[in-house]
């Protein structure tokens, strides 16, 4: 293998130098001062690799444009500026790769042995026409984001997704060891890669990508998706792409290992991301009671029945969290706050965002609700906990609502409000109202010993609409003004 290196920096070219030869055997390495020497050098040998400083040809990248046109020489950038117009140079000139400073050792070294066992697949498959070895699709990944060009003939786009975006490497060696039918172009993503085919019958290509399913399970115990699109030469390729990526949200509800096909535009049913006032009070009476048979049974209802078409799924991971949400206030209702108990709510809020495959998530939210409420149900095994109690646990965690009042806390606690209020000041000594105002104030200390807000801004927080109004039970609960509190001058 042979490569060539334009790096202006010669103390790096050096460091490069050492490390290719100390790290790859069979590799003959030669250092090019200026892009014009290496244009020489050329018309005497081609290169299989080129590392380019990209920093150093900015002003002569369509001198460069020229000699990729010509050559059919892989190459892979290096640069210090991570800004759009360095990846837009690479897209347009199909870099392979860049690689931004600094960059460890290891690294540098996987990307370039990636290109060398790339260029060695394709002699595999291609070893006696070496013009063809690289005979791939004319499509680079501006075609697919940038620009509206469109292809002469049918292509067939297929993604492939796994769960774990750390297996996409094995995924992505694979299809290229893998011997599909005629011209095709793969491309690495984020989360998945893309394989755009030129379509002459579209059956065998069905077959081939379910042939590649038996293979790779073979390979590896890894689920996979492959999402199959094929468009047509009417539409452009960012268009083909973009319903490609549409379509794979169905991987959401439908799981993976499995092909999904789809040649109609996809559409999504519309649907309220957020419980109706109904639904919350279903909640606050099934978490009450500890009903785990009638939340699994609602949430598999609401979540696990989907049918085409499809709501969006961030439409449903926006009601998950909303479900989430009355969990969370039957948590700081009921004081199910442990250290525990906190990690594995962060944990599944994460899940909710993050998790690829809805029934996954439900079966995390549902495995959590049943663990809060055996910790509920255990408290309650500590002893009654008088009415008084119960609503201090309410108004400590409600009390930076500045609607929230008497009555909705009797409303929550399912008894009259003069029963709550004459009850409460039996068992506590204290009223309703002047025990909401402490907890406020209690708070606004916390706020002013530890924060930089201004006062208004506490205010708000801690339940107050008006700044006078919140001075006035300040100081009439602290014995001093806020301001005089935050300095920490007591009167």
């Amino acid at each position: 293998m042979e490569i060539h290196l334009i790096v202006k920096d010669k103390l790096e070219a050096q460091g490069i130098r050492w490390i290719v030869e100390s790290h790859l055997a069979g590799v003959r390495l030669i250092l090019w001062d200026t892009l014009e020497e290496f244009e020489n050098g050329l018309k005497r040998q081609e290169p299989d690799l080129v590392i380019l400083d990209m920093d150093g040809w900015a002003n002569e990248s369509e001198r460069f444009g020229r000699l990729m046109q010509q050559r059919s020489f892989r190459w892979l950038g290096i640069s210090s500026e991570r800004i759009f117009q360095t990846a837009y140079r690479a897209l347009r000139f199909r870099a392979d790769d860049v690689l931004f400073r600094p960059f460890s050792s290891s690294d540098f070294i996987n990307h370039v042995q990636q290109l060398r066992n790339q260029m060695r697949n394709h002699e595999r498959y291609f070893p006696n026409n070496p013009t063809d070895a690289v005979d791939t699709l004319d499509i680079g990944y501006h075609d697919l984001f940038l620009r509206e060009r469109k292809h002469p003939s049918p292509i067939m786009m297929a993604a492939f997704l796994t769960p774990h975006s750390e297996t996409l490497p094995q995924v992505y060696d694979a299809l290229q060891r893998y011997p599909f039918t005629g011209k095709n172009r793969l491309f690495a993503l984020s989360n998945f890669i893309l394989c755009v085919q030129e379509v002459k019958e579209n059956t065998v290509y069905q077959e081939e990508y379910h042939a590649f399913l038996v293979y790779w399970k073979k390979l590896m115990d890894e689920p996979i998706a492959i999402v199959m699109k094929e468009a047509y030469p009417h539409d452009s390729l960012k268009r083909a792409y973009q319903e490609t990526h549409q379509l794979m949200r169905r991987v959401f509800f439908e799981g993976y290992d499995i092909i999904l096909a789809e040649n109609k535009h996809l559409s999504f049913k519309e649907m309220d991301p957020f419980l109706t006032p109904l639904e919350q009070r279903q909640w606050i009476e099934m978490l009450e009671k500890r009903d785990i048979k009638a939340i699994r049974d609602w949430v598999e209802r609401e979540f696990l029945t989907f049918q085409e078409p499809y709501p969006d799924p961030e439409m449903v991971r926006v009601r998950l969290t909303s479900v989430l949400a009355q969990i969370r206030r039957h948590m700081k209702s009921y004081g199910l706050q442990s250290v525990f108990l906190e990690a594995i709510y962060h944990k599944i809020f994460q899940q909710i965002v993050h998790m690829p495959v809805i029934y996954q998530i439900i079966q995390e939210l549902l495995l959590f609700t049943a663990r809060l409420l055996e910790q509920d149900h255990q408290n309650l095994q500590k002893g009654p906990r008088t009415l008084a109690e119960k609503a201090r646990e309410l108004i400590e965690s409600n009390y930076w609502d500045a609607q929230w009042n008497l009555a909705a806390c009797a409303d929550a606690l399912r008894i009259n409000k003069s029963t709550l209020s004459r009850r409460f000041a039996a068992e506590s000594g204290r009223s309703f109202r002047d025990t909401l105002h402490e907890v406020r104030i209690g708070e606004a200390k916390r706020l002013l010993q530890e924060t930089d807000l201004s006062l208004e801004e506490i205010a708000r927080l801690t339940g107050y609409t008006h700044q006078t109004y919140f001075n006035s039970k300040f100081k009439q609960c602290a014995g001093c003004t806020p301001l005089v509190y935050r300095s920490g001058i007591k009167i």
